[in-house]
């Protein structure tokens, strides 16, 4: 018998990806947005405890033998839908941010877009498989 079955490795992986991302929200704001406001590090900082929030419970939902199949699912959908809203912001700094030669290129956090934007899509589509596998 497996210590994770496999219906719940996809929680597993949103925690290995959205733990390093909460540290950066929390810890080195200025990282995620340059010249930031104080107002706007108070809202980094509270998105990367968020973000930790999500990782613990993703934890809890993986190893935890008190969970039901239900919540799992429901718990599973919510962190899909979590997902497609990086996959945006990351196509958005790939494609629909407007460039110039004079503006400077954006430092590379966690890989940069590209990187993001391919993780969170494997952490979306893992997700729902995951979702539709776990039985009532």
């Amino acid at each position: 018998m497996s210590l994770i079955s496999p219906e719940k490795l996809p929680l597993l992986l949103h925690t290995l990806t959205e733990t390093p991302a909460s540290l950066s929200f929390l810890l080195t704001p200025e990282s995620q947005l340059p010249h930031a406001t104080p107002e706007a590090v108070l809202i980094l900082r509270s998105y990367g405890a968020l973000l930790g929030s999500t990782s613990l419970l993703s934890l809890w939902f993986t190893f935890s033998s008190q969970t039901d199949p239900e919540s799992t699912r429901i718990f599973s959908l919510a962190m899909a839908l979590y997902h497609l809203f990086p996959i945006y912001r990351a196509w958005a700094r790939m494609s629909l941010l407007p460039r110039t030669p004079q503006t400077p290129k954006p430092k590379k956090v966690l890989g940069g877009p590209r990187v993001h934007f391919w993780v969170h899509i494997i952490c979306f589509l893992s997700l729902i498989a995951s979702s539709a596998a776990t039985t009532k």
